[in-house]
């Protein structure tokens, strides 16, 4: 949404006029601007610490400030000596010199200070006047355009959160990085920590034993993309391992694109309880002590830290805020996002295009907060056209970014729902559900026999549930010799396939 081209809004003409009526300047730093500058041309020693705290010439107030700040950059940048006759001589060349205020007052600046003694302190200084301009520039612009009758409030939401992230772009870029030494010692606090610990996991329990062994459980800052046409059981997959984890007593954050609340919590029953779905969505319950041992069910699930969001078509933006509210008040462990390709735009974009954002700014959640964060996709109908109908990478070739983004990337297949046998060099008796690992960024790649009960709409790792589920099977096995390109096709690979129909819903 481009707010200002919509609605005709100048956001820095409204915080000059806003700061006026209030009768006091924007907040800035004019002296400390004037020595940054000229420290750098007398001690270009202190470009280093500066570019610890901000590299944007936006963060500057005055103009010409701004422009010689660029000139330094790009001096910079391409190893040549920053000094008053280099600085003065850029720009000339880009025929800045007089924007910039002419040789005089370069001259001027140089004369302000001896050194970069103290570079760093005046950079974050100048850089926090310029987050409270920044702030009183999308307040002055939000205040105006709630006023408008014809603005979305919603898309007055998505506006703010982008231009808030647009500033947090520039102080993260400035944000001291943490030292290789610093690393090797977290890295070996972590191993410390698990080798004391009496638990294999190292992460969010997934619900699998199998699983749990592969993957060590969810990881914090992972993004991982759950894919598979209709039918295969997704959304009773991530309603599984959302169980799993509430159980283990990390909250988890829901946002259902697809189902209601109630459908979801409906399916959840039938997952603790001996009903079938089927049983608590039609009328006519059977028993009537049969509905106590259902109240005993729902009563056991009640206290679970599990959080759901169903409203529909969702923009990344709100799915962004719901998830930094969730982390904040609930300390969630695990996102769970149903399911990509159903997240709102403004209608305008390119499907891929669209998609591509939702990706990366699932990825970005997963890092900023520190959890999981897991996506479901639907594939798209070539997955039907092959030999096998298994699922493969390259049938993300909607959006090669989900692929890229992912640091795992898993596809349900059961075969037995296109009529088709079992393969016994995959699945062992007691499975019936494929669980292919296509990427792992951590780890290896193959496949993990489930078994996926359609009447509770509920996987296991295995039909016989006790304490040996290795007799189901062993672990991850490798993908069957009889599909070795089908697996691991890349986008680039196919780029030569004609057949696939862009119109293709929802791919």
């Amino acid at each position: 949404m481009n707010t200002e081209k919509k609605y005709k809004v100048n956001p820095v003409q409204l915080t000059k006029i806003i700061s006026l009526e209030k009768g006091k300047l924007p907040p800035q730093a004019i002296d400390l601007e004037e020595a940054i500058l000229g420290a750098l041309m007398v001690d270009v020693r202190g470009i280093d610490e500066l570019l610890q705290v901000f590299n944007n010439s936006e963060v500057f107030y005055k103009d010409s400030h701004k422009v010689i700040f660029e000139a330094i950059i790009e001096l910079s940048e391409t190893s040549q000596p920053i000094d008053l006759l280099t600085v003065s001589s850029q720009l000339k060349k880009k025929k800045s010199l007089d924007i910039a205020g002419g040789d005089y007052y370069l001259i001027g600046l140089t004369q302000k200070i001896a050194s970069s003694a103290h570079i760093e302190y005046h950079a974050r200084v100048v850089l926090q006047m310029y987050m409270k301009r920044k702030a009183i520039e999308v307040a002055s612009s939000i205040i105006e355009l709630a006023y408008d009758s014809d603005s979305d409030v919603f898309q007055l939401f998505d506006y703010m959160d982008v231009e808030t992230s647009k500033v947090n772009e520039i102080v993260d870029k400035g944000r001291s990085e943490m030292t290789y030494a610093d690393a090797l010692n977290a890295a070996v606090d972590r191993v410390k920590m698990l080798t004391d610990s009496d638990s294999s996991l190292t992460g969010v329990d997934t619900g699998f034993k199998k699983l749990n062994k592969h993957f060590g459980g969810w990881q914090p800052t992972d993004f991982i993309v759950v894919g598979a046409r209709p039918g295969m059981g997704k959304t009773a997959f991530v309603t599984n391992t959302m169980l799993g984890a509430a159980k283990s007593g990390s909250a988890v954050g829901f946002i259902s694109l697809e189902m209601s609340t109630e459908q979801l919590a409906t399916r959840t029953i039938a997952n603790e309880s001996n009903f079938h779905l089927n049983q608590l969505t039609k009328t006519g319950f059977e028993k009537a002590e049969y509905f106590q041992g259902l109240l005993k069910t729902v009563n056991e699930l009640r206290g679970l830290p599990i959080f759901i969001d169903d409203r529909p078509a969702l923009t990344i933006g709100e799915i962004k805020r719901k998830a930094r509210l969730y982390k904040r008040k609930h300390d969630i462990k695990m996102l769970i996002v149903d399911y990509i390709q159903l997240a709102g735009s403004d209608g305008s974009e390119d499907i891929r295009i669209r998609v591509g954002k939702i990706s990366n700014g699932l990825k970005a959640i997963a890092k900023e907060l520190g959890i999981t964060v897991i996506g479901l996709a639907q594939l798209s109908r070539e997955v039907e056209k092959t030999a096998y109908k298994r699922p493969a990478l390259h049938h993300l070739k909607e959006s090669g970014d989900i692929e890229q983004d992912a640091d795992a990337v898993c596809f349900i297949y059961r075969s037995a729902y296109y009529g088709l046998e079992v393969d016994d060099e995959v699945l062992d008796i007691d499975c019936n559900t494929e669980f292919i690992v296509a990427k792992y960024r951590h780890g290896g790649v193959g496949t993990i026999g489930l078994y996926y009960d359609e009447n509770k709409t509920k996987f296991s790792d295995g039909k016989i549930q006790d304490d040996s589920v290795e007799e189901c099977v062993s672990g991850v096995q490798d993908i069957p010799k009889t599909m070795p390109n089908e697996a691991f096709y890349s986008i680039e690979d196919l780029s030569s396939n004609n057949d696939y129909d862009d119109n293709d819903n929802p791919f």
